[in-house]
């Protein structure tokens, strides 16, 4: 069990550190009575509560310890003060435990339920002492009392100065580098000098001017500025730090000088200061940590090879709030879209310039109020478009090499009635010339039906098509249906209907052929050749047309669904699919701002709709 060994010598070590600083801590403790029966502070009982929230129920045992035993060998009745100061200490810790999974002090909001939560622990236990304390001395003892007070301030500002540093050291147990727990405790090395030469500087600047103010208590507030600049400057463990090590030198400085009043003075700046650098020292933590995920995060967008933009959307105009330096290289060909979105906000498309191809995304920003800050993020896709292209065009060679030999033979059943009719014409020309004008019907139907599927081939194999006013989209799938039909075999249809006579939409003819014939054939190999395909066309609605496609195959699980749209990625038998189908389909479309989305899962048959932008008036 190494783990269950290591846990145990963590323990051990920690406990071991624990009775040797607080034996020593009772003693430094009589160091600070500066006035009669009244310490400052009292340090011991942070220690046992930086401890418990340290090595949790493995800590409750040495809590029980007595002080005075440790430091002098000794025990006597008020010993027993002990018990009380334990079990509430103990029970403190272990909820902070439970509470918080990190460290307490890992967040702003720990910060204050610690606080909140040593307030109402050190009022409570003082409630219980002054009990036990009337159980051993057989007297009546006013809560009020202003000795007592003294106490209550003392246990205060012991948990608030105190456990914070004093957990950080309880890290080198766990072989963790002092003053690094978490990232709260940003101390280094020279940040420790810093600290640690900021408040020599204060104390001496209060030691030469104290006398200046009215009261001690005047004086003693103005040691509250470098545990707020440290805290700034520094974070939680610099204000911390700096909090503990100026009550400790302050302290040191009025010992055997002040009188009990002027103690509660002391010792009501020493819970202040506590408090205040606990919280300044949450707060600039806080503010360090987001000033470096801004560094970061202005750093990655200014190296990013994208361009990226904040917009504001003004009534007449659009302004760049913010650009990174590979947006302000695309400003010059950027005008005509800025000029596009003063009518529509969003745009996500590519945009031809010059001679590049820049792809844009522009949509309003999550947290911007009614959508008036736009983010724009641009990238130059002129050589991927011309890879895409020429892989497109290879493709289209490849599906014409694939139908030749079903075109070749749909192109002999034209031509052999020509040939046979024109040699058949020629013999009958004068002996039966009723016959001739059926025979030469039947030779300009078959040459018409030639002169359509070489059209449809070379309409397929183009690749310099442009878009114009837009392609006629039932007559394009009409066309590429009857050339897929041609090659296809007998045991599997397509059917095409539609809503609407026509529809005209931003793709090419040769796109829209490319788009169904590899519908058509993952449609065929998933039916083994022997199904039914269904295309429907759509009421075009809010600039876009819908075209569902529907296979009555076995369909596609759910497992695939999530991935089938991916390159290379194919559910079809090894060496049957190079999974290039669907993603070519989709990239197309995407160009276009179209979509194409699988609607259906196993066992029902494979459902997909696309959405092709429209460009009709």
């Amino acid at each position: 069990m190494p783990i269950a060994r290591s846990r145990l010598l963590s323990l051990l070590l920690a406990a071991l550190l624990f009775l040797v600083l607080k034996a020593l801590l009772y003693r430094v403790a009589g160091l600070f009575d500066v006035a009669p029966n009244a310490s400052a502070w009292y340090p011991p009982i942070g220690l046992m509560l930086a401890f418990t929230i340290h090595s949790g129920w493995g800590a409750i045992p040495f809590l029980f310890i007595p002080s005075d035993l440790l430091a002098y060998g000794t025990v006597n009745s008020f010993s027993l003060l002990i018990i009380p100061q334990a079990i509430m200490v103990g029970a403190t810790g272990l909820a902070l435990r439970r509470w918080f999974t990190s460290d307490v002090f890992s967040t702003s909001k720990g910060v204050g339920t610690f606080i909140t939560v040593a307030l109402i622990s050190v009022s409570v236990l003082f409630f219980i002492s002054t009990a036990t304390v009337q159980i051993i001395t057989a007297r009546h003892i006013s809560i009020t009392d202003n000795i007592n007070f003294a106490y209550w301030l003392g246990d205060m500002s012991g948990v608030l100065l105190c456990t914070p540093v004093f957990l950080a050291l309880f890290h080198l147990a766990d072989r963790q580098p002092a003053w690094k727990s978490t990232s709260w405790f940003p101390l280094t090395g020279p940040t420790m000098a810093q600290s640690a030469g900021l408040v020599v500087a204060a104390l001496l600047i209060w030691f030469l001017s104290r006398n200046l103010l009215s009261s001690p208590a005047s004086s003693f507030f103005l040691l509250i500025l470098p545990i707020a600049v440290a805290g700034f400057l520094w974070g939680f463990g610099a204000s911390t730090l700096t909090a503990f090590l100026v009550n400790l030198g302050l302290v040191l400085l009025v010992r055997g000088v002040l009188d009990t009043r002027d103690v509660v003075d002391l010792q009501v700046f020493m819970l202040a200061a506590g408090a205040t650098g606990l919280l300044l020292g949450a707060l600039g933590s806080t503010r360090m940590e987001l000033l470096g995920r801004n560094a970061h995060l202005v750093r990655a967008i200014e190296e990013a090879p994208l361009g990226i933009a904040l917009l504001e959307h003004q009534p007449h105009k659009l302004d760049v709030a913010f650009a990174n330096p590979t947006f302000l290289r695309f400003t010059p060909d950027a005008t005509p879209i800025l000029q596009r979105l003063q009518r529509n906000p969003e745009f996500e498309g590519d945009a031809q310039t010059g001679e590049r191809t820049l792809h844009w995304t522009i949509k309003p920003a999550a947290a911007s109020s009614q959508g008036k800050t736009l983010i724009a993020i641009v990238r130059d896709v002129t050589e991927q478009r011309r890879r895409e292209q020429a892989e497109q065009h290879q493709r289209r060679m490849v599906a014409i090499g694939e139908i030749a030999g079903g075109m070749a033979h749909e192109l002999n059943n034209l031509l052999h009635p020509i040939i046979n009719l024109s040699q058949q014409a020629r013999k009958n020309a004068a002996s039966k010339p009723e016959r001739l004008g059926k025979a030469l019907s039947i030779i300009e139907d078959s040459a018409r039906g030639s002169a359509r599927l070489v059209r449809q081939v070379l309409s397929f194999a183009r690749s310099d098509e442009e878009i114009g006013k837009g392609t006629e989209l039932i007559a394009a799938l009409r066309d590429s249906v009857e050339l897929l039909t041609s090659t296809l075999p007998p045991t599997f249809t397509i059917m095409l209907t539609h809503d609407v006579p026509s529809a005209l939409v931003n793709l090419t003819r040769t796109e829209t052929s490319q788009i169904v014939t590899n519908l058509v054939v993952n449609a065929l190999d998933a039916t083994d050749q022997r199904g039914r395909l269904t295309i429907h066309i759509g009421q075009p609605a809010n600039g876009s047309v819908t075209v569902t496609v529907k296979d009555d195959g076995p369909g596609i699980s759910a497992e695939d669904a999530e991935r089938i749209m991916e390159p290379f990625f194919t559910t079809k038998p090894h060496g049957r699919g190079t999974g290039l189908g669907l993603a070519v389909v989709r990239d197309l479309l995407l160009r276009r701002n179209g979509s194409i989305n699988l609607v259906t899962q196993s066992p029902q048959g494979a459902c997909f709709v696309l959405s092709i932008q429209s460009t009709a008036e």
